[in-house]
């Protein structure tokens, strides 16, 4: 087991657990009188009150993020290490880590409860999350009455602690993004502009609850380097109002003394095609069937700069038989592909670009070059040129000095192969370009779409009978379904290739059904039925079906008699290596069932100890909170091997 995974039984769920509709809960609280019972339920009442309301204000009111500490440093050996803190999760709840934490496999994506999940990363982004966990402590003997009475050993305690999940991919950077900060804040706001009427209608101020992990770090790995980390990027960070108001304080002293009655000349605000870490292989391919390069600035510009770019504006086309300088003209018609700022101007010209003699690897450079007078100029009376600064690719000032030297629209210079393997940097910096003065040097790439790789994927679960969030009654569109289950009780799993035989004659480990004890509206808890061998029947008998169909028949279901609630069903489908005989295909490649779906409002440490026996559930919560979802017309799977799917049904009398 790795090092960051904490001492759990399970998890504490990888979702929000606000309402649909993102509405906040009214608090509710005790209200005493003389002689009123104080029982369980009552006493979580009055906890869950101060909990709550201290979690929302919280929550909306400071928000998620770092309080305090929780750096992440990168270690020579290739581990992560997490420092003590505080934190505040998406739910505005406190997580506290009290020692370092070191993180074996940094590269390694965990699921909710810490476990490996998915494909080591070697090439690309990792994302360092912290999670709340509780887990329960002190354990002391309790009776427990159902249909006979028994002793359970129950949890006296619970440990506010934490859990460190990996997950794979780049997480959303923190803070508003250039364009809602343009749409706040325009460069030249109108006659009627009123900013906190802006402000109210760009930024979202939305009740419902944020991620519950916290970004705490990045991780990029590469093939050709060392993992690079970055504690910034993606990280929130709370600030206290000490901080905040002493950084306000230095931001307007700064503005008094560098910008104080004065015009900052134009600067490039976006450009097509996109470039850096905001491009994909979708823009390349995009820009070379539209064959036209656009340009925004933040200022009007004199038009006839626009006419004449080889002065100022640059394309060239990088690969490693050459380079070639690409001609430009000017095109009419609107702009399709950058947004012109409010008071700014744009232009596009048409590239003179022959698609079919592209290689799988070309790299397309653009730059621009102003001298301190222009072209590019204001139309203002002020006149400034245009401050186009901003360094975005490795090449250096000979090698650009020789690609402005070349001739738009003549052959490729087969002596300038070696250029592309020195376009390309780790980060483009973002628009808009500057540095505060007239003039200056731009120069950006546009990187080539990645080479195809097939990715091994493991059997796909693409549909469960009974449906999650079903109810089969004898009133509704469901009868079929409710003869067909009170005939003899089962389940059916749909899957797109078959498993291994092993795997469905012993479902045990991978697959369980369970069924609800009420009491009234309220769920007392949950009783395992025994699942029989899978019957398949799809490939076999028909050897065109492109699924293959389990069917387990469940024994010791009881179901509803006339004038009783319906029956409430829960299932679940643990997809892991680590389970005895394993769901995992049987051809090749053997890897786990793919089936992933989160269809009730139960947290992981429930649905976990649900799976292990525990029949009671204290408190016993609503029906209504179990939320079952639909499971109709939805992924059941997210592309890598293994995960966790649990869903509910009702089954009402005949």
């Amino acid at each position: 087991m790795s090092q960051h995974r904490q001492d759990h039984a399970a998890d504490t769920g990888c979702g929000c657990d606000a309402g649909a509709d993102g509405a906040p809960a009214p608090p509710v609280r005790n209200r005493f009188y003389p002689g009123k019972l104080m029982d369980v339920r009552h006493w979580n009442l009055e906890q869950d009150y101060h909990r709550q309301t201290a979690a929302t204000l919280a929550r909306l009111g400071l928000g998620p993020g770092v309080l305090c500490g929780l750096d992440a440093e990168l270690q020579e050996d290739g581990t992560v290490t997490v420092f003590p803190g505080a934190a505040v999760d998406g739910h505005g709840r406190l997580i506290v880590v009290d020692r370092p934490v070191r993180i074996e496999e940094p590269y390694q994506p965990t699921d909710c409860a810490g476990a490996p999940h998915g494909q080591p990363v070697r090439d690309g982004t990792v994302a360092v999350r912290l999670c709340r966990h509780e887990c329960g402590s002190e354990f002391v003997r309790t009776p427990v009455v159902d249909c006979e009475v028994r002793e359970e050993c129950v949890p006296s305690l619970t440990l506010e602690r934490f859990l460190i999940r990996i997950t794979a991919g780049e997480p959303d950077e923190v803070g508003l993004s250039e364009e809602q900060c343009a749409a706040i804040f325009p460069a030249r706001p109108g006659a009627h502009f009123d900013r906190r009427e802006q402000v109210a209608d760009t930024v979202e101020h939305e009740c419902g609850c944020d991620d519950d992990c916290t970004v705490l770090a990045t991780v990029t790995y590469s093939p050709e380097g060392a993992p690079d980390l970055d504690a910034v990027t993606a990280r929130p960070v709370v600030y206290s109002n000490r901080v905040l108001f002493d950084l306000l304080m230095c931001l307007a002293g700064r503005v008094d003394a560098c910008c104080a009655g004065r015009t900052l000349p134009p600067r490039i605000t976006a450009l097509w095609p996109q470039v850096g870490a905001g491009a994909t292989p979708a823009t390349w391919r995009a820009f070379v069937a539209d064959k036209r390069l656009e340009i925004a600035f933040d200022r009007q510009l004199v038009d006839a700069a626009f006419d004449a770019p080889n002065p100022w504006l640059g394309l060239w086309q990088l690969d490693h038989t050459g380079a070639r300088r690409l001609k430009l003209t000017r095109a009419a018609g609107a702009l399709t592909r950058v947004t012109v700022p409010p008071g700014g101007e744009g232009a596009a010209y048409t590239v003179e670009l022959d698609g079919n003699g592209l290689l799988t690897q070309t790299v397309f450079v653009v730059g621009s070059r102003v001298a301190v007078s222009g072209p590019p100029k204001a139309q203002d009376p002020d006149g400034l040129a245009v401050d186009p600064d901003l360094v975005g690719t490795g090449l250096t000032a000979e090698d650009r000095n020789t690609l402005w030297a070349m001739a738009p629209g003549n052959a490729k210079d087969t002596g300038l192969a070696a250029l592309i393997d020195r376009a390309p940097l780790a980060a483009v910096p973002p628009f808009p370009t500057g540095n505060g003065t007239q003039g200056g040097e731009l120069h950006v790439f546009a990187p080539p779409p990645p080479p195809t790789a097939r990715v091994a994927t493991g059997p796909r679960l693409l549909r469960v009978w009974p449906q999650g969030g079903s109810r089969l009654d004898a009133a509704g569109p469901l009868h079929p379904d409710l003869t067909r289950f009170a005939r003899a009780p089962h389940v059916e799993l749909t899957v797109d290739r078959a498993l291994a035989d092993a795997a469905t004659a012993e479902p045990d480990g991978w697959v369980r059904l369970f069924q609800a004890l009420r009491d009234g509206d309220r769920l007392a808890g949950f009783r395992r039925l025994e699942l029989g061998s899978g019957a398949r029947r799809g490939s076999d008998a028909d050897p065109e079906a492109e699924s293959v169909t389990y069917t387990f028949e469940a024994e010791g279901a009881r179901l509803p008699s006339a004038g009783e609630p319906a029956a409430v069903f829960l299932l679940q489908v643990r997809s892991s290596t680590a389970s005895a005989v394993p769901p995992v295909g049987a051809d090749e490649p053997t890897l786990p069932l793919d089936a992933v779906f989160v269809g009730t409002g139960l947290d992981n440490h429930t649905l976990f100890s649900i799976w292990s026996g525990q029949q009671s559930l204290s408190p016993a919560p609503r029906i209504a909170a179990l939320g079952a979802r639909s499971s109709v017309a939805v992924d059941l799977f997210d592309g890598d091997p293994g995960g966790f799917v649990h869903l509910a049904f009702e089954v009402a009398p005949q």
